[in-house]
């Protein structure tokens, strides 16, 4: 079986639809995949700055459907935001998919609307919680495509927005 092992790309940590691939996000790991081997990257191709697709977690072999060198999918951007820690689940991590919700803040607007969906399935990029114990406040960066920014910038000019955790 020793024989039979082949050199795969597998992801060093999560890897988020939206960003793009380093190769310092990447280890090469010795796999024993008879058949299936075409299905992942091998650790012998260059996938530098290729877009993630499809989430791939820490250990896991990156799988070819994962990542595309397409133009056209290159759409997708970091935009960073604040969240009130309260309007945040606490133990969220960088790679989790998220909803976005506008709620009203009476602070920026006289107009106050019921909570409304801002967008849905969008990835966590990074989160930094140093400003938490000061303000209350966390910097997050989620990645959203270029059509949707001004909606997420809008939502936040305007009140806060409140981050739901995707289950399922």
């Amino acid at each position: 079986m020793a024989n039979r092992t082949v050199l795969l790309w597998s992801a060093k940590t999560t890897l988020v639809p939206g960003s793009e691939i380093l190769l310092s996000d990447l280890v090469p790991k010795k796999a024993a995949i008879p058949e299936g081997s075409s299905a992942y990257v091998s650790a012998r191709r260059d996938v530098s700055h290729f877009l993630v697709l499809k989430a791939v977690g820490p250990g896991e072999l990156l799988p070819m459907s994962a990542l595309s060198g397409n133009a056209k999918t290159r759409q997708m951007s970091a935009v960073p935001i604040s969240v009130h820690a309260s309007d945040m689940p606490v133990d969220l991590l960088t790679g989790e998919e998220v909803n976005l919700y506008h709620v009203g803040d009476s602070r920026l607007s006289k107009e106050i609307s019921p909570p409304s969906l801002v967008l849905s399935h969008v990835y966590i990029l990074g989160i930094d919680r140093k400003g938490q114990n000061l303000s209350g406040d966390l910097k997050l960066t989620v990645s959203v495509n270029a059509k949707n920014i001004m909606q997420v910038l809008d939502a936040t000019a305007t009140g806060r927005v409140v981050v739901v955790r995707v289950n399922g």
